[in-house]
């Protein structure tokens, strides 16, 4: 265990404190003075998200949430710093080459340390500004699968999926009460949590429980584990979600109306099984009822294809979206899942949640939560229902 914070905390200086570095070779450029205070600044800022998991776990919290705000904060706008500067010196580069090949001059101002840094910094401003902004939107839209396996419902059966919601001492109570009040107003049948829902034990979050424990879908409320249950620890993680209502499913099935099934699997994190979760998975699904649509619930989104003719849906999310771009990026190279409902065998469907919530820095940038509502186009007749309505990712 040590040996493993040795290591993040290693990963965590070497390309935060790099990043930081970089910020700060690009400031000097301009700066006539004071590069040492603003190098102390910035190093004070790096170390800030880590005292800040001090202080948390140290339980002073009034010391940890304003150091996690600002320290979290920077990081986001950090990180769009470095991919704005990025984007600006190829600009820059390529201003230049153009100037040259074709003779033209009066690029001058646009070529300068002062436009890039300047340019830069605005950019990231707003796009910070932008992201936080985002992060607390409430963006509503429904998804539509159509299976004959429902066909014997009178009406749409309505899930609504939440994933990565991150309750932590950033957590606001008005934010976690809008999305319970639009989890109601959709009236589901079922909310389900596919991981990440906490970020600490249960002595800072047993308000937020106690919002959820409000909501009462007509089937009941599941959950499964994510990685981020892991770093809680298991008893302090599972004692949040049963406060807040939801049945934690460990490589087990529930039936919500004899005609869905909902099967749960652990994250690797939390089941240390890297090796065991193929057969484990593929056992639990194989105990579904024959002919009901099963819907795996899964924090990351890595399909089993030993497992796809066991269940028609798998829920997961783990990935954010990138959360911040161009993050995006990164994360499609580790899961070549697309966000959002891509198909993953004949009959068989896989949905990507962008996330509920966020981790680290509190902003999102093009990398919106989601809430599911109807659309006219899409909306199914009471009687002979020809689909599956999910309601996912509520923000």
């Amino acid at each position: 265990m040590k040996a493993g914070v040795f290591l993040f905390l290693a990963i965590f200086l070497t390309v935060y404190g790099g990043l930081n570095y970089a910020i700060y070779r690009k400031a000097i450029l301009v700066l006539p003075s004071g590069h040492p205070a603003l190098l102390a600044v910035l190093v004070c800022l790096v170390l800030a998200p880590l005292l800040a998991e001090f202080l948390k776990a140290a339980r002073l919290f009034s010391l940890a949430v304003p150091i996690g705000w600002v320290g979290y904060t920077w990081m986001g706008f950090a990180f769009l710093f470095f991919a704005f500067s990025i984007l600006l010196d190829l600009f820059q580069l390529s201003l230049g080459a153009a100037g040259r090949l074709l003779g033209v001059g009066g690029f001058a101002a646009l070529l300068s340390p002062l436009f890039s840094v300047l340019a830069t910094a605005g950019l990231a401003l707003a796009a910070t500004a932008y992201g936080f902004v985002s992060a607390r939107q409430i963006n509503v839209e429904w998804v539509r699968i159509p299976t004959a396996k429902l066909d014997r419902m009178s009406g749409p059966f309505r899930i609504v999926q939440i994933s990565d919601l991150h309750l932590d001492i950033l957590s606001q109570e008005t934010r976690v009460r809008r999305l319970v009040e639009t989890i109601q107003s959709i009236r589901p049948d079922v909310v389900v949590s596919t991981g990440d829902l906490v970020d600490m034990g249960p002595d800072r979050l047993a308000g937020f429980a106690d919002l959820f424990r409000e909501l009462n879908p007509r089937f009941g409320k599941f959950a499964v584990t994510g990685n981020h249950e892991a770093y809680v620890g298991h008893g302090k993680s599972y004692a949040v979600a049963e406060r807040a209502g939801f049945r934690m499913l460990s490589y087990q099935g529930a039936s919500a109306n004899g005609v869905v099934h909902f099967v749960g699997v652990d994250d690797p994190a939390v089941s240390n099984r890297l090796f065991m979760d193929g057969p484990a998975e593929r056992a639990a699904l194989k105990g579904s009822p024959d002919g009901a649509f099963t819907v795996l619930l899964k924090h990351q989104p890595q399909v089993d294809r030993a497992s796809v003719p066991w269940f028609d849906l798998q829920l997961s999310g783990h990935t954010h979206g990138g959360q911040i771009f161009p993050f995006n990026w990164l994360t499609r190279l580790v899961y070549p899942a697309r966000t959002g409902l891509s198909r993953v065998g004949p009959e068989t469907w896989l949905y990507l949640s962008r996330g509920t919530g966020t981790w680290g820095p509190p902003i999102r940038f093009l990398a919106p939560p989601e809430v599911t509502r109807p659309h006219r186009k899409q909306r199914m007749n009471a009687k002979g229902n020809a689909g599956f309505v999910i309601g996912i990712n509520l923000s």
